[in-house]
């Protein structure tokens, strides 16, 4: 006679398949032969976990955070301001904040507010010397939706409703998703699906609108970085997000010795933490281990700067390359890379 298991101790044993061994980063879906979308089938389990709730601790609390605070990380408005205060000081030029009719409503990752957030002063002085009309609103500011990483439909509805409400409050023709994959494949992707219609503006990654403003002319640089450099392709954005040349040309403008990493591009292998994975502490250890796939990636590259475009990406590359004893390796956004190579103000 068969064993009958208790079915929480079942769900509880899943939950190290769905939250701890898959990031969502989508390789797999790339190469299943049948053409499966492992990926959403993994996230559509999710939903099913997060309902019995056997969802991860750490995801819980980020998402709690996220829905009563306003960003998983606990950042508020209050920080916010005084980060563009800072900015202001350090560049003498305005952050614009609540301002209506502008063309583009840039977002931010708790991440880039909390930790990396010289990618404010990049993009005031990016947008500056490009004569765009853009805004930060108090309103819709956090971009990052761990209800698609824990897997709760109505709450990753809620979080992209506060965007859409911003966007439209202030009358954007554009929003620009951060160097965040997740934050990209929640708002552009699936947000329309989520709150149930389609949007009044576009919805682009950063790095898509600077190559647009290079392939216009209006971003230009000066200065070529002289460092050996290359690129790790954020999963969301690159495989998933289909946004594949323009880091490629704007590192292009500025890097003398960009070389690829091993299977770049779409097939590039995921940094680890993905998927809500680096909010997940029980899974640290298996994170530590599947860095070895990115240090044999980069063992004999001989690479100086690892340049990415995401935040997450960019916090669990620091941790592996100190982990691994790699510290000359310098990780670095591709928006503050850019920024640093901007010709004199006139």
């Amino acid at each position: 006679m068969l064993e009958k298991r208790d079915h929480r101790q079942e769900l509880a044993e899943w939950t190290l398949i769905y939250y701890e061994g898959c990031t969502l980063c989508g390789r797999c879906t790339a190469v299943c032969p049948v053409g499966n979308d492992i990926t959403y089938m993994i996230r559509r389990s999710r939903e099913a976990m997060a309902a019995s709730g056997h969802a991860p601790e750490g995801l819980k609390m980020a998402t709690t955070r996220a829905i009563e605070i306003g960003s998983p990380m606990g950042v508020t408005i209050d920080t916010l301001k005084a980060q563009i205060k800072h900015t202001e000081k350090d560049t003498g030029m305005t952050v614009p904040l609540d301002v209506e009719g502008a063309e583009y409503l840039m977002l931010l990752s708790s991440a880039e507010i909390a930790q990396f957030n010289e990618i404010i002063g990049a993009v005031t002085e990016i947008f500056d010397r490009a004569g765009v009309s853009w805004t930060l609103s108090s309103t819709a500011f956090e971009a990052t939706n761990s209800g698609i990483q824990i897997g709760s439909a109505d709450l990753a509805a809620e979080l992209v409703q506060r965007i859409v409400d911003g966007a439209e409050r202030l009358g954007v023709r554009t929003v620009i998703s951060p160097e965040c994959g997740h934050a990209y494949t929640a708002l552009r992707w699936e947000g329309p699906n989520l709150i149930g219609r389609s949007y009044p503006f576009e919805v682009k990654h950063i790095l898509e609108v600077l190559d647009e403003l290079r392939a216009e002319g209006r971003l230009q640089t000066s200065g070529r970085e002289s460092a050996r450099v290359t690129f790790h392709d954020p999963c969301q954005l690159v495989r998933r997000g289909g946004v594949v040349q323009q880091p490629r040309s704007l590192l292009n403008m500025v890097a003398d010795d960009f070389v690829e990493m091993p299977d770049a591009g779409v097939m590039n292998w995921c940094c680890g933490g993905g998927g809500g994975v680096s909010a997940n502490e029980r899974a640290n250890p298996l994170r530590a281990q599947v860095f070895s796939r990115k240090k044999k990636q980069l063992d004999g590259m001989q690479v100086e700067k690892l340049v990415t475009a995401c935040s997450n990406c960019r916090n669990m590359l620091e941790e592996g390359l100190e982990e691994n004893h790699m510290e000359d390796i310098e990780v670095v956004g591709l928006t503050e890379l850019l920024a640093e190579y901007l010709p004199e103000r006139t």
